[in-house]
């Protein structure tokens, strides 16, 4: 009998290779009764590797493989005194490294109980002897020649020795894959990794007889690794606890949140109706018993530092939410049930998403680490893997190849493809690397990549998951400091280490028990914010985002039913517009009907949603049982809730169980595998006595839910603040485009929401040096471009630019600018060249102040008249002719992205005089004949056809409107890697017309510089 006691799965990033899956595996078929995972300072892969063990009957030790100080040592955990030790050692040694302090035998010499150390590192040893004596500490031998050395001193301090393989890879094959993560990890070519950087190739989880070959002269060492397993017993207690975090300074929890509910009923609602208070009473009663009111307070004690928000996903169908303030959906008028959130059969922990402007959450984030302090309250991880892009970049890059190079290949790769196709073949077949002239190694290359995707690489930070705990974090889980930094603010410990965050991603999360709340960052509540604030300053009039009040806007409801939605938030989407246009819907219910159907889960049946919505086919449920449960989704099941309901009726089971479905279908470690469920599903049909073919039927339906989908209350939560959006632009058009472009817009580039405003009917104005602000601004029928979209202007420049303006009075000159700025000359030239100078040119062209930049300032003499300060300066400026308006045009796009006066068509309009267009606005005049358009690529999206093929759907703006296409798998083929740029493109194809949208199936494209189509129609 002999356990491995030092093993790296690939959560020792850069090293290991094998998953831990594929290590207990490889353990169970060698026979070994127990494993150890030792990963480098961490344990991030402690609940995976937890969970695969027991899937296959192999008993878990968990630890780590510790190094700091120049020291090393192997921990493991014997009880939960060990696994909180390990836990806090980790966690210093990640922050003390960024301070450089302390060798790793100091930092274990007072905090080491229940932790037992293996070391080969004599120094480590000698170290830890004296500082806090013998016990628990083991000389680690591994095969080669050191293991000599070590077991000499171990001998001479008195210290036992225990046999250990140090292994970095399951199967001995995996070697070479070891090398070439080594060399990205040090990022290197693999000719320039150095040999000592390489683990041995006997680094394997070998068999114990394999292994003992290496230690003939102390078998004593083979069997202590068996005495060490066994009393090794710690396991993380997966499933068994929940750690809902604690409001600070705060007793009798639940009566502040019962006081707190019943006070913001009253301004939720007018009548405290016997609906509501039942209502009321069940959801306190259910969180009472549940332990989760100080959970509710800390969050809303959040949003209170976050005034602008919404709060979305499942906790959208609570009441007392609703009440705190935390969400803005009424649950009871909107059919929103509370048991989707919590209910008493849940084991897991409810979870909260909260949305934010995106350039506010980082002082909310700043408000909670300051509030819970440092071991308190971090964020959660990603563990991010190669996925097959970053796997080629990489592997062609430790190979040698040049950066354009790998960036041309890799550019071509589909984000939809990533795990849906092996690279060797998306590089020989796939209609992106067409015409591209790969040379013969990138097979190999792809080949080589197929090894490393799904591979950690690195921690990262979870989108805006954050975990605070009432005792510290370092109890459950390590915590370290990530990259990410709290921007412009001035939070201690936090913008100079980085954000604190735990180890493990948000499922391990989840599994340890610890309550995960989601702060997330939304550009569009920050539009909605901007454009409100702008409607304030300009009107003196206030709009409240939370109320429900857009949905009877008439003009917001027009611009829903046409799919006029272009920068409306969660409706602008090709697909979501043509939609809205296609169901006509302006009514709340049918708005969030829409924006849950059209997710992957229901798609498929969106033809059926919209025969049955506008009459064109009876509603017939699937099952005669299901006509109530599926009453308000034309029989089609769309929203997450829908799977628990159906199962239920259709079924009989129970909705802790279809609700065990629901996530199986959602997450990547589901309860049990679907077989079982299914099992369930059609035994419990048989027994109600349901048709087989129905049953089958239904499954389908409910197996579409693998794809991504919403609960209702998430939906609902998004349609009203679309609705928000949507009344905004109808009713407030500059404010809202000036809102859109400000905050980096939305589905599209900038340059298409330019174009959309000036079919708005608004004016854009050109960046102004006096006029301008950073961001844009509207008012009335006008957009003021902000300096933001001048590009390579400094972030210097634009701070002495706003200095000065703040100080004085406005700039006169450009000699003034220069004067008061200080400005350099390449910052210059670019507001020369966009024209931000022509309001005070004094009668200077472009041309002229160019030479006056280029020229260094000598040439100071103005040629009209000017401040008698300049009389003495000499008149040596030639008088230069203005660019013509073309050339004016050109820079202007170079440098904004856009032209302010005119479509980026229009520069192309000579070219585009040869062919007879047909204009979008023209286009349903023309169904089901082929017409020629020609447009800039606004949106593309590749998708999969039902054949597995690529095609893809495309969106042109011609200048007049927007043209949905589509280019179906063999035009794709043909023409699909023509479109990795703006273009403006020129494509024939045919109009289509459903539910009266228009759409183009392309049956021709060509960039217009290379159009060789006819010039007819």
């Amino acid at each position: 009998m002999f356990t491995h006691l030092h093993v790296h799965s690939h959560f020792s990033f850069g090293l290991g290779v094998s998953s831990p899956e594929l290590l207990v595996e490889t353990a169970a078929r060698r026979g070994f009764p127990s494993l150890a995972c030792t990963d480098t300072n961490g344990v991030y892969g402690a609940i995976e590797f937890q969970r695969a063990c027991a899937a296959v009957g192999v008993r878990p030790i968990l630890g780590a493989h510790l190094v700091a100080g120049g020291q090393e040592t192997v921990a493991l955990a014997v009880d939960e005194r060990g696994w909180g030790a390990l836990c806090r050692a980790i966690t210093e040694i990640h922050w003390r490294e960024s301070g450089k302090a302390g060798k790793l035998s100091r930092l274990l010499a007072s905090d080491r109980n229940g932790l037992i150390l293996l070391s080969r590192d004599v120094g480590f040893l000698e170290d830890v002897l004296r500082l806090s004596g013998p016990d628990d500490l083991y000389a680690e031998l591994r095969p080669g020649r050191a293991r000599h050395a070590v077991l000499s001193a171990a001998r001479q301090l008195g210290i036992p020795v225990v046999a250990t393989n140090g292994i970095a890879f399951a199967h001995p094959g995996e070697w070479p894959r070891h090398r070439l993560l080594r060399a990205v990890a040090l990022n290197t070519t693999l000719s320039a990794l150095p040999t000592d950087e390489v683990w041995p190739q006997q680094s394997w989880l070998c068999p114990a007889n394999e292994l003992a070959r290496h230690f003939p002269d102390c078998p004593e060492a083979l069997q202590a690794a068996e005495e060490i397993a066994e009393r090794c017993a710690y396991t993380i207690p997966i499933g068994g606890r929940t750690v809902p975090p604690r409001i600070a300074d705060t007793a009798g929890a639940f009566d502040q949140l019962r006081e707190l509910t019943l006070e913001g009923a009253k301004w939720r609602y007018p009548v405290m109706t016997p609906e509501l208070r039942e209502r009321l009473d069940l959801e306190l009663g259910i969180i009472a018993a549940k332990g989760y009111a100080d959970y509710f307070l800390v969050v809303r004690d959040i949003v209170r530092h976050g005034p602008t928000h919404c709060g979305r996903g499942s906790v959208a169908n609570s009441v007392v939410s609703y009440c705190l303030g935390i969400t803005h959906v009424d649950p009871i008028s909107s059919k929103l049930v509370f048991e989707r959130f919590l209910n008493m059969e849940r084991r897991d922990p409810p979870d909260i998403d909260l949305d934010f402007p995106w350039d506010e959450r980082d002082q909310v984030l700043e408000y909670v680490f300051r509030r819970y302090p440092r071991l308190h309250s971090a964020m959660v991880a990603n563990h991010n893997c190669f996925r097959p892009r970053g796997a080629l970049r990489e592997v062609a890059k430790v190979h040698g190849r040049p950066a354009g190079e790998i960036r041309e290949v890799t550019r071509r790769i589909p984000f939809f493809e990533d795990g849906e196709r092996r690279l060797p073949e998306l590089l020989a077949t796939h209609p992106n690397f067409r015409e591209l002239n790969l040379a013969s190694n990138w097979l190999e290359f792809a080949r080589t990549a197929e090894g490393l995707v799904g591979i950690p690489r690195h921690l990262s930070v979870h989108a805006g998951g954050v975990v605070i705990t009432p005792t510290p974090l370092t109890d459950y889980v390590p915590v370290e400091p990530a990259t990410k930094t709290l921007q412009g603010l001035g939070l201690t410990g936090t913008v100079s280490e980085g954000v604190p965050v735990i180890q493990f991603e948000k499922d391990g999360t989840e599994d340890a028990g610890l309550v995960k709340i989601d702060l997330l960052g939304n550009r569009s509540l920050a539009v909605i914010r901007d454009a409100i604030d702008a409607v304030h300053g300009n009107t003196n009039y206030r709009i409240d985002y939370t109320s429900s009040s857009a949905g009877e806007d008439e003009a917001a409801r027009e611009l829903f039913r046409t799919g006029q939605t272009m920068g409306v938030f969660y409706t602008e989407s090709p697909a979501s517009r043509l939609l809205c246009a296609k169901s006509r819907a302006d009514t709340f219910e049918l708005l969030v009907l829409n924006t849950s159907m059209i997710r992957p889960a229901s798609n498929q049946y969106i033809r059926l949603y919209l025969e049955r919505l506008r009459n064109h086919a009876p509603y017939e449920p699937l099952d005669p049982c299901l006509q109530d449960t599926l009453a308000d989704s034309f029989g089609i099941m769309v929203y997450q809730e829908d799977v628990v309901n159906v199962c239920t009726t259709f079924a009989g089971m129970s909705p802790a169980t279809g609700d065990g479905l629901r996530k199986a279908l959602s997450k990547k470690r589901p309860a049990k595998h679907l077989a079982a469920y299914a099992e369930e599903f059609f035994a419990g049909a048989r027994r109600l006595g349901r048709d087989p073919d129905r049953a089958e039927r239904v499954w389908e339906m409910i197996m579409s839910f693998a794809g991504y989908s919403f609960c209702k209350g998430h939906s609902c939560s998004y349609i009203q603040i679309a609705q928000h959006s949507c009344a905004l632009r109808a009713n407030h058009p500059a404010e809202f485009m000036a809102a859109v472009l400000s905050n980096g817009g939305g589905y599209y580039q900038p340059f298409a929401y330019v174009a959309e405003a000036m079919r708005m009917g608004l004016t854009i104005l050109r960046p102004d040096i006096n006029a301008s602000d950073f961001r844009c601004t509207g008012k009335g029928h006008e957009i003021r471009i902000g300096l933001q979209f001048v590009k390579g202007l400094s972030a210097d420049a634009v701070e002495r630019i706003f200095a000065a303006r703040r100080a004085e009075r406005p700039f006169i000159s450009i000699f003034d600018l220069r004067a008061r700025t200080g400005m350099a000359p390449s910052d210059l030239r670019l507001l020369i060249k966009v024209g931000a100078l022509d309001s005070i040119a004094q009668g200077w062209t472009r041309p002229m102040m160019l030479w006056l930049v280029d020229a260094g300032g000598q040439a100071d003499r103005p040629p009209v008249r000017f401040p008698d300060w300049f009389d003495d300066l000499p008149p040596a400026v030639p008088v230069l002719k203005e660019y013509s308006l073309e050339r004016r045009r050109r820079e202007e796009f170079e440098t904004l992205g856009f032209i302010t006066d005119t479509h980026p068509m229009q520069l192309h309009a000579e070219s585009l005089q040869r062919f007879r267009l047909c204009p979008s606005t023209e286009l349903h005049r023309h169904v089901g004949r082929h017409v020629l358009a020609a447009g800039m690529l606004t949106a593309a999206k590749p998708v999969q056809a039902k054949t597995d093929e690529p095609m893809e759907f495309a969106t042109f703006d011609d200048g007049h409107g927007l043209i949905e296409t589509v280019l179906f798998p063999d035009l794709y083929r043909e023409r699909g890697h023509v479109l990795f740029d703006q273009g403006p493109f020129i494509f024939r194809g045919k109009v289509e017309e459903e539910f009266g949208a228009v759409t183009l199936t392309v049956t021709h494209l060509e960039r217009l510089d290379r159009a060789r189509v006819k010039s007819g129609r």
